[in-house]
């Protein structure tokens, strides 16, 4: 499955790359590759396209050309993500659901797997495959709109799930609603490192499966180099009597060739927290983001962050364009 999404994007771009927007015609300050991190229509205060892009695909990038972007942490696997766009259309390719992660919406996990990755910071592992595809409707000065559809496959269920977007800005103000449905896999026949024992044991069942569906809603303000976002992420989960309700205030900064990231979270869900090597209730989390990133030449963008797989880690972020 991850060939053949590999293939449409290949093709996507070789089919529609003769088209030009104006950033292939004239050579301007505000093309530049940092630059472009932050022309989404919403959500530009956003650390990179692939973690915009997961979350509303009307938010993809529409920029011409090929890009590759890695996020990689010690001791864990790297993420990858490719975009291509033509000025008016823009796809993007992302290896992982991204759940979990800061900016993205929560997910159940196994108790004692949970436990054992926070002391371990390994970062939440799903073998999900995402295909974001975008198009302009309308884009002149004061007024932009755009819209996009995701599709989301779990390799175990093998269901293909949809999920649509809009994402706009009118003058300084920005908004972006996206809405997709998904699948929650738990594999039971795992061994429970706290008991030693298969979750079969202590479920009476193998695996456990059901659908569910995020909602993300995102407002934003954008003066000069600066960007502002408050967003929600909201999602139910039917082995869960509490719904899970994630607010994200961000912002970014860029002065010529940097980009400053800052962003606070706050969770409210059943997940617990390692407290003292021990799993404890509290209903509400709060964590901080940290991000800076630069231009090195005309085709690279590298930078540091920190807590984006909210394991007070430090990870590394790349992105190249063709």
């Amino acid at each position: 499955m991850g060939r053949v999404l590999f293939i449409i994007l290949i093709l996507f771009h070789a089919t529609l790359a003769h088209a030009k927007d104006i950033c292939d015609l004239l050579n301007l300050k505000s093309c530049s590759k940092i630059t472009r991190q932050s022309r989404r229509s919403s959500m530009s205060s956003l650390p990179g396209p692939s973690t915009a892009a997961a979350s509303n695909p009307a938010t993809v990038s529409f920029d011409r050309g090929l890009g590759v972007e890695a996020i990689a942490q010690a001791g864990n696997k790297t993420l990858l993500g490719l975009a291509s766009g033509t000025g008016r259309v823009g796809a993007a390719l992302i290896s992982s659901s991204l759940e979990n992660t800061f900016f993205s919406n929560r997910v159940p996990e196994l108790e004692g797997d949970y436990g054992k990755r926070l002391e371990e910071k390994k970062q939440y592992e799903t073998n999900k495959l995402n295909l974001a595809l975008g198009a302009r409707l309308w884009n002149s000065k004061n007024f932009t709109l755009d819209s996009g559809i995701i599709l989301k496959r779990h390799s175990e269920v093998k269901d293909i799930n949809l999920g649509a977007g809009l994402s706009g800005r009118f003058s300084f103000f920005s908004f972006g609603f996206s809405a997709y449905r998904d699948d929650l896999y738990l594999d039971y026949t795992r061994i429970n490192p706290l008991t030693g024992s298969a979750y079969s044991v202590e479920t009476g069942k193998d695996t456990y499966e059901e659908k569910f569906t995020v909602l993300n809603s995102f407002v934003g303000f954008r003066w000069k180099n600066l960007n502002l976002d408050y967003g929600i992420i909201q999602s139910e989960y039917e082995m869960e009597e509490d719904k899970t309700r994630i607010s994200i205030l961000s912002a970014s900064y860029t002065y010529r060739h940097f980009l400053f990231s800052l962003a606070s979270r706050k969770e409210v869900s059943p997940r617990r927290i390692l407290k003292d090597d021990l799993l404890v209730e509290q209903k509400e989390k709060s964590d901080i983001f940290l991000s800076f990133q630069s231009s090195v030449g005309k085709h690279l963008i590298v930078g540091i962050q920190y807590n984006y797989f909210l394991l007070d880690e430090i990870s590394f972020i790349g992105s190249f364009f063709f």
